[in-house]
């Protein structure tokens, strides 16, 4: 059998001539069919394929997209009429929250409101990046950085595992950094928070020295206890009002508390920016 490109590059005499042969013949068999066809056919024909087009042109329209939302290049227009607002974090009224809340109400001796917040939508493992100290020697650098990643693994699977990174090989969600206070102050922590993103943390802050002046290395147990109050800071944690637990406003636990535990346990189950009202 000759290929279709063959039968259409004829380069011959005798291709020629069976060209204009096959036409003639065509030719021949389209004009006795014309003359044969039945008109009570030819017009029911004519009937069915004009029903059809119509049909065709009446349908709606198909409305197509250049490319799926799943894809990463793919720019999506949402016409904000068309999309529901997001549900408002709820307002809890402290005499129906506060009595299984831990500390998350101790705001408000200061505040007729207190809005909780907290991550939001994170999955995984929290990597905090602890380095060193500078300034110090080798022994106390190393006692100040291990008291640290103590003092942050305090909050391990509360509720997020925590991975502490000491030598600086991985891609931190956050990172303790090291500075000199005057006081008596030993750590700050710094972060954002919005209602589209809930709370981000900008850094940890420690002191290296010891309060007071010198340049004395910072106790470790002191650093230790700091850290786990920064870290509570990190996840969204309030002040206690309690001197047992560790989020007290000064370093007088000597541990983690249940309090500690049980606010942060209520804080996740929670709603970011859920607000608290007397």
């Amino acid at each position: 059998m000759v290929s279709g490109p063959a039968r259409r590059q004829y380069t011959t005499l005798e291709g020629a001539f069976l060209r204009d042969a096959s036409r003639t013949r065509a030719a021949g068999i389209a004009s006795t069919a014309m003359r044969t066809v039945d008109p009570l056919r030819l017009l029911a024909l004519l009937l069915i394929g004009g029903g059809f087009i119509g049909w065709v042109l009446s349908r709606d329209p198909v409305s197509t997209t250049a490319c799926s939302t799943g894809d990463p290049s793919c720019e999506v227009t949402v016409d904000p009429a068309t999309t529901a607002a997001a549900e408002p974090p709820p307002t809890l009224a402290a005499a129906d929250f506060c009595n299984d809340a831990g500390y998350l109400c101790a705001g408000l001796a200061e505040a007729e409101v207190v809005r909780l917040q907290r991550w939001k939508d994170h999955e995984g493992t929290v990597v905090v990046h602890v380095p060193p100290p500078e300034g110090l020697t080798g022994g106390d650098a190393r006692a100040l950085q291990r008291a640290a990643a103590q003092g942050v693994r305090a909050w391990n699977d509360q509720p997020f595992p925590i991975l502490v990174d000491l030598r600086g090989d991985r891609d931190p969600d956050f990172a303790v950094r090291w500075g000199r206070y005057a006081g008596t102050r030993l750590g700050l922590t710094r972060t954002t928070w919005s209602p589209a993103t809930g709370l981000r943390v900008d850094f940890i802050e420690l002191g290296t020295f010891a309060p007071g002046g010198g340049n004395r290395a910072a106790d470790p147990r002191q650093i230790r206890l700091t850290a786990a109050h920064e870290m509570g800071h990190a996840l969204g944690l309030p002040h206690s009002d309690s001197p047992r637990d560790v989020m007290y406003p000064t370093n007088t636990a000597t541990s983690m508390s249940a309090q500690d535990y049980r606010s942060v346990e209520v804080l996740y189950d929670l709603p970011d920016g859920t607000s608290i009202t007397r």
